[in-house]
C-alpha cells in the first residue's frame, strides 16, 4: 500500500525548499528531476472517480507505465491507496493487464473496469504535467522517504489550475516520521496539508462545483483495538473533517463550510480530553487547537446571528426605521469574521499544530517495550465505558438542575451534554450492550443539545449586538428591541428544559 503525505506550498518558496538543510543532510543519493506527464481514465459520468479507483497513464521520456490506484483511506492529510502498475511498449492502456494484477479479493473492480473498457467509456478527463524533483531520505531511525517536488498544472477541459506540492512517500518505516518531516520544513517554509490528489483536484473542475461541506462521519473503531488505537483513529477522521472544509473556509461565502470546520475541531477537543487518562499532547498541539478554534468560533458566532438567530426575531413594524440597518450591520460584521476565519486556516499555525497531532497520535501507536512496573491499559471498550460513565455524572450533576438555572448554569449543561453526546458518538458503540440504547441517547441528547444551544445563542447575539451599537450608536433602538425579543423568547424555551432533561434522563 502506498503511504503519502501532500503539502501545497507557494512557488516562491520552492527554491529554499530545494537548498533546505534537512534534505541535503539525510538524501541517501543526488536529487532526480524529470519531466511527468498523466492522463487519468475515467466514464463520462466520471463512475471510477466516485468509486475511488484511478487509472493512469503516465509518460516519462519515451516510457509509458500505467497504474490503478484504489483508493484506502485519506485521513488527516495522509493518502492510502494500493497501487498496481505495469510498463507499456507504447502509450495504449491495456486494461486486462492491469485487472490481472488485482488480488481475489478484489474480484469487483477487475470486473468493474473489464465491463468500462469493453464499452470503449473510458477515456482521459483529466491530465497533469509537471517537473518532479526527487530526494530519497533515510531518518536515523532508518525510516526511508521520498520527498517529490512538484511543479506545473492540472488541466481539465478547457480548465488548468496552478500545480505546486510536495509529497512524502513513506517507502519503509513509521508513517510517524512523514509528520515529523513535515513539521520540520514547516518550521522554515509554510506548508499547508492537501487532503485531495492531483487527479481528485483535476475531476473537481470537470463537476464545475465546489466540493459540499464535509460532515462528521464514524472512525474507523473496533473493540479489540487499543485505546491509543483508537485515539489514532478518532483525531484522523476529526480532522480529515476540518481540512475538507477548510478549502471553502477560505475561497466561499457559505457558512456551513465554517460551522464543519468548527465541529470537527470541537469533536477533537472532546476526543482529547476524553483520552487524556491515557495520554495527552503537548502544549503545542494544545495551544494551536485552541486558537484555531476561538478564530472559527468567532466567525460561526457571526453567521448564527445573521442567518439564524436575527431572522427568528420578529420583524418590527415601520416605526423602527433602523432595523434594516441593523441587519446590514450584522452581516458586514459577519463577512469581516469570515475573513478573519479564511486567513486563520492558511496560517502557519493551524498547520503546525496538525502535524504536531498526528506526528503525537501515530508515535503512540508504535511498537514498544513497556517497563514490567507500567499499569496495564485497559480495553478499549472498558475504558469506553469508563470514560462514558464519567461523563453521564457530570452531566447529571449539572442537568438536575433545569430549568431553574441561571444562564451560566446553562451553558455548564449545555457543555456538558455536548461532550456525552460526542463521546457517545465517538465510543458508544462499544461498550453498549444495546446498539439502538446509543441511538436513543443521541436523539435525546440532540434535542436538549439544540434548545439549549438556542438559549446560548441568544446570549451570544446580547454580547455581539452590544458591540454592534456600540460601533453605530444610531443603532440603539433597533439593538434594544432585538435583545428584549431574543431574552422574551429565551424565558419561554427555558421552561421547556425540564420536559427535554427527563427524556435525557431516562437514558442515562
Amino acid at each position: 500500500m502506498e503511504t503519502e503525505l501532500k503539502l501545497r506550498l507557494d512557488a516562491a518558496n520552492t527554491r529554499a525548499l530545494r537548498r533546505h538543510p534537512l534534505l541535503a543532510h539525510y538524501q541517501q543519493r543526488a536529487p532526480i528531476e524529470r519531466a511527468l506527464e498523466n492522463r487519468y481514465f475515467d466514464t463520462p459520468g466520471l463512475e471510477l472517480q466516485r468509486q475511488g479507483l484511478e487509472v493512469r497513464l503516465r509518460r516519462i521520456g519515451a516510457r509509458h507505465l500505467q497504474t490503478l490506484k484504489l483508493l484506502q483511506t485519506t485521513q488527516a492529510g495522509l493518502h492510502r491507496k494500493y497501487e498496481w502498475e505495469t510498463t507499456l511498449a507504447h502509450g495504449q492502456l491495456n486494461i486486462p493487464a492491469l485487472a490481472a494484477l488485482m488480488p481475489a479479493s478484489l474480484a469487483r473492480w477487475a470486473r468493474l473496469l473489464h465491463a468500462y473498457a469493453a464499452g470503449h467509456d473510458l477515456e482521459p478527463r483529466v491530465t497533469t504535467r509537471y517537473r518532479r524533483r526527487t530526494w530519497l531520505l533515510q531518518s536515523v531511525q532508518g525510516d526511508v522517504v521520498e520527498a517529490a517536488l512538484d511543479i506545473g498544472e492540472v488541466l481539465a477541459g478547457d480548465q488548468r489550475l496552478p500545480l505546486c506540492e510536495l509529497e512524502l512517500e513513506l517507502k519503509s518505516g513509521q508513517a510517524r516520521v512523514l509528520f515529523e518531516l513535515a513539521a520540520a520544513l514547516h518550521g522554515d517554509l509554510p506548508l499547508r496539508l492537501e487532503p485531495c490528489g492531483k487527479a481528485e483536484r483535476g475531476f473537481a473542475l470537470l463537476r464545475g462545483k465546489p466540493v459540499a461541506p464535509r460532515h462528521a462521519r464514524p472512525a474507523a473503531i473496533e473493540p479489540g483495538m487499543t485505546p491509543q488505537q483508537a485515539l489514532r483513529a478518532i483525531a484522523e477522521e476529526c480532522l480529515a473533517q476540518v481540512q475538507a472544509n477548510e478549502g471553502g473556509v477560505a475561497e466561499f461565502a457559505e457558512a456551513e463550510y465554517v460551522h464543519q470546520a468548527r465541529v470537527g475541531l470541537r469533536r477533537l477537543r472532546s476526543a482529547l480530553s476524553l483520552f487524556k487518562a491515557i495520554a495527552a499532547p503537548a502544549a503545542e498541539v494544545v495551544d494551536g487547537l485552541r486558537w484555531s478554534a476561538g478564530e472559527l468560533g468567532r466567525a460561526r458566532d457571526a453567521e448564527v446571528l445573521v442567518h439564524d438567530t436575527l431572522p427568528r426575531v420578529h420583524a418590527p413594524d415601520a416605526s423602527l426605521a433602523d432595523w434594516p440597518a441593523l441587519i446590514e450591520a450584522a452581516h458586514l460584521r459577519a463577512e469581516d469574521v469570515r475573513q478573519r476565519a479564511a486567513r486563520a486556516v492558511c496560517d502557519p499555525r493551524h498547520t503546525a499544530w496538525q502535524l504536531a497531532l498526528m506526528a503525537w497520535v501515530w508515535g503512540l501507536n508504535e511498537p514498544r517495550l513497556e517497563p514490567s512496573s507500567a499499569p496495564a491499559t485497559p480495553s478499549l471498550p472498558a475504558f469506553a465505558a469508563r470514560q462514558l460513565r464519567r461523563l453521564e455524572m457530570r452531566l447529571v450533576t449539572s442537568g438536575e438542575r433545569l430549568p431553574g438555572t441561571t444562564a451560566a448554569q446553562r451553558h455548564e449543561t449545555r457543555i456538558a451534554a455536548k461532550k456525552l453526546r460526542y463521546a457517545t458518538e465517538l465510543l458508544g458503540p462499544l461498550p453498549a450492550k444495546r446498539p439502538r440504547h446509543a441511538q436513543d441517547r443521541l436523539r435525546a441528547l440532540a434535542a436538549l443539545q439544540q434548545q439549549l444551544g438556542l438559549l446560548n445563542d441568544a446570549e451570544v447575539a446580547e454580547a455581539l449586538l452590544t458591540g454592534l451599537a456600540s460601533d453605530s450608536p444610531a443603532l440603539h433602538q433597533a439593538v434594544l428591541y432585538a435583545q428584549g425579543w431574543l431574552a422574551s423568547d429565551a424565558q419561554w424555551r427555558a421552561r421547556g428544559l425540564a420536559k427535554l432533561w427527563k427524556r435525557v434522563r431516562e437514558q442515562l
